[in-house]
């Protein structure tokens, strides 16, 4: 299929799906578009006579659907997708290829489909629905934890020698930092032992509180640090009313409600009856 060929740029198209279903529901949108028409793309001019005759290939059950000006819209969406698709695989020297015609179906398949599932399970019901977005939320307390964080203030170092004198005259109480170099301090970040394993294990280890000195040199780079940490940010919970915790909700929530009335949908399918 030609998204699994990597031929469909979603972003352009829901960019150009925008200005054809703001142009169905009678919004001024930019010029160049024959009087009576709805979209141009490319060399096709798509009209009225265009929606009508792709929702008369979608199913009776379609045709219902996508009847109306707001289903005729979700069905400009498609055309003008497909349409961009078509264009692709031109370009792309697969215009014949069979593939092509198949992807040109799903793609009105895939609004259709999409379209049921955002009428069976609205978002604004789901994020009005604070019950359970709130049992999601005390449910899942690390999705929504940002981790403890830490930096580290020391001196750098070309050697192990070097770096292991200085840590031993630290240590020993007979330096301090500013003895040895000018002091830099990290950035405060949260654990990661894979991206820093000769690090963030020492800065991170357990019983190692603020203004305790790192129990061996750790790799910066190319370079080597002694030095102490420097700060800790506990982890925190982000708070349920936050902007961005509320879009995780939500997203969660609705996930497996609208894939239960997905499942549903195909089963009536098969069975011969409506989608819903």
């Amino acid at each position: 299929m030609l998204r699994a060929l990597g031929w469909l740029n979603r972003g352009v198209h829901r960019l150009v799906a925008l200005a054809v279903v703001m142009t169905a529901l009678g919004c001024d949108v930019s010029e160049g578009i024959p009087e009576g028409k709805l979209a141009v793309v490319g060399p096709t001019v798509l009209g009225p006579e265009d929606v009508a005759a792709a929702r008369s290939q979608v199913g009776k059950y379609g045709q219902l659907r996508f009847s109306g000006p707001e289903g005729e819209a979700t069905m400009l969406e498609a055309l003008i997708a497909t349409e961009l698709m078509a264009l692709e695989a031109e370009q792309a020297g697969a215009g014949s290829d069979p593939r092509v015609a198949f992807a040109l179906r799903e793609e009105i398949a895939t609004v259709y489909l999409t379209t049921l599932l955002e009428r069976a399970v609205p978002r604004d019901a789901v994020a009005s629905d604070t019950a359970a977005l709130r049992a999601y939320y005390d449910a899942h307390p690390e999705v929504f934890t940002i981790p403890q964080q830490r930096s580290a203030q020391g001196v750098v170092f070309k050697t192990f020698a070097e770096a292991d004198q200085a840590l031993a005259a630290l240590q020993g109480g007979t330096s301090e930092l500013t003895d040895l170099g000018d002091v830099f301090a990290t950035p405060m970040q949260a654990r990661d032992d894979s991206e820093y394993p000769a690090f963030h294990p020492y800065l991170f280890e357990e019983g190692v509180e603020v203004g305790d000195f790192l129990a061996h040199p750790v790799f910066l780079g190319e370079s080597l640090l002694i030095g102490r940490v420097q700060k800790i940010a506990p982890a925190r919970l982000r708070p349920f009313d936050d902007a961005d915790v509320q879009e995780q909700l939500v997203e969660a929530v609705i996930a497996p409600r609208r894939e239960a009335v997905r499942v549903a949908i195909m089963e009536r399918l098969a069975q011969g009856q409506p989608p819903l």
